[in-house]
């Protein structure tokens, strides 16, 4: 989706939160973003039936790079988002 002046990308795994996850969510969010920060994690509930964990990355839409430095970003955020998310599975059992 574009802002005004961003091009935001959302990536989720497809899971969605039981009630009994959202503080373990919330504390996964929290551990990942302090060591990582891109994709930020957040637990997101937007147009959604349940909230899910949600890696967001964001680009200025001032931004000009060829298509394919914008294809290589892409494929970067992607791989950050699945280890992102194996990491979740994997340690906080998510």
């Amino acid at each position: 989706m574009t802002t005004k002046k961003l091009l935001v990308a959302f990536a989720t795994d497809g899971n969605f939160l039981r009630q009994d996850q959202l503080a373990i969510a919330a504390a996964a969010s929290n551990a990942w973003n302090t060591e990582q920060l891109n994709p930020m994690l957040s637990v997101w509930d937007v147009r959604g039936p349940r909230p899910c964990l949600a890696g967001v990355c964001d680009l200025p839409l001032t931004c000009r790079i060829t298509q394919a430095d914008f294809d290589a970003l892409a494929n970067d955020w992607v791989e950050r988002a699945r280890q992102m998310f194996s990491r979740c599975h994997q340690v906080f059992k998510l």
